[in-house]
């Protein structure tokens, strides 16, 4: 970096810390407020089963054991217990943890982390604080980074992912210049926002280039090292839309859905073929993300749909892929908490009535959030003047006989 940008990038800091202090301020507590801020109180309190088992106690000695109170307590604490007991052997057991003991925490300056997309969004968000963990970042990037970094620990290698060949002879550079990646994040992602009858063929196969195609590439570049040390870790960012469809996103959708397949068979194949179950995977299943790929979509703004819907910080995704990595654990990330609805609503489960997927649809307003991308008029558009148009000229012909 010459010392010109270094100049322009120290007299803008303190604009932008003042930009930032003023949009908080802006800010209320309402704001921040969500069903998410609501359920992680909840299970750190009453929903807590070491609080719950106290509870009971206590119960026990004002009341008696025969009481109704300290026997509606037990029954609480119990199920709680069972439950987190479930969930932890559950863990233990899809991570192949040696007696059911949580792995080690990750030393992060042993670690080389692969970013795919990493010059901006959430890939820029990942390099940046992984750097700051002591990791060595490597980010692949159709473009020059938004910002150039004068981090030492970040290699910048410009390279389109969606074509094998530019992997391969990126992935030759990498392996000499800084080593054997042992995290593997494939984040890149593009979004057209296109009606099916819009989407051009180069549409097609750039969405699914990046979104699908690039996954199997870089892992077919960068896997085998891992399966020779038997470790390492590969995350996988999908979308909640990879579970359900919504309109103007056809191409998106299904390339999404690939790759959450793509998570799933490649962690039989580590088990099962490659014999390599301490090679972690990570599925990553957000909503909207409040980053620039997704800048004009149009939600509801309403603070109600916000409370129970609310759009991701990209913060709050990176805390959490980087916590499944800390914590060497292979895991399927849905945020936020109403995500986990997405295991009902899809058609290939069918265990919620089609009226209510609809409903739900339409409160979402998810079939017309991305009317601004895309071009106007859209073929929905045109295909009902053209019906129009039609339905003009057969009345004035029956109108002249």
């Amino acid at each position: 970096m010459n010392s010109s940008t270094s100049e322009t990038e120290n007299r803008t800091k303190p604009q932008q810390q003042q930009k930032r202090t003023l949009s908080h301020k802006n800010e209320s507590i309402s704001d921040h407020l969500s069903i998410d801020t609501i359920i992680e109180y909840l299970s750190r309190t009453i929903f807590r089963p070491g609080g719950a088992i106290l509870a009971s106690l206590a119960n026990l000695a004002i009341y008696s054991h025969s009481d109704w109170r300290f026997f509606v307590s037990l029954i609480w604490a119990a199920l709680l217990t069972f439950i987190s007991l479930w969930n932890h052997v559950d863990r233990l057991y899809a991570n192949q943890s040696r007696w059911f003991l949580n792995p080690p925490k990750l030393n992060w300056e042993e670690q080389i982390v692969l970013i795919t997309g990493g010059g901006s969004g959430i890939g820029a968000l990942l390099a940046k604080t992984l750097t700051e963990r002591n990791a060595k970042v490597v980010i692949l990037t159709k473009d020059p980074p938004q910002s150039e970094s004068s981090n030492s620990e970040i290699k910048s290698y410009i390279c389109d992912v969606s074509h094998c060949k530019e992997v391969d002879a990126v992935a030759a550079k990498v392996r000499k210049e800084v080593g054997h990646p042992t995290i593997i994040i494939n984040n890149a992602g593009v979004v057209k926002g296109k009606l099916l009858l819009d989407l051009t063929e180069e549409d097609i196969n750039d969405t699914f280039g990046a979104n699908t195609l690039a996954h199997f590439w870089v892992l077919k570049a960068f896997l085998p090292a891992m399966i020779k040390e038997g470790k390492g870790h590969v995350v996988t960012v999908s979308s909640l839309l990879g579970l359900i469809g919504t309109a103007q996103m056809t191409d998106y959708c299904a390339s999404k859905a690939a790759v959450v397949s793509l998570n799933q068979t490649l962690r039989f194949e580590l088990d099962n073929r490659y014999k390599t179950p301490s090679i972690r995977t990570t599925l990553v299943l957000p909503s909207f993300i409040q980053t620039k790929l997704f800048d004009k979509v149009q939600l509801p703004p309403s603070r109600i749909w916000n409370f129970f819907c609310p759009p991701l910080r990209p913060e709050t995704v990176v805390r959490a892929i980087i916590s499944a990595m800390e914590e060497q654990e292979s895991r399927i990330i849905r945020l936020p908490w109403y995500t986990n609805g997405a295991r009902f609503m899809g058609d290939g489960t069918g265990l919620i009535p089609a009226w209510l997927r609809d409903a739900l649809q339409w409160v979402a307003g998810a079939d017309f959030a991305m009317r601004e991308y895309g071009p106007r008029p859209d073929a929905a558009e045109r295909l009902a003047a053209e019906k129009e148009q039609e339905r003009g000229i057969d009345l004035d012909s029956k109108k002249n006989r």
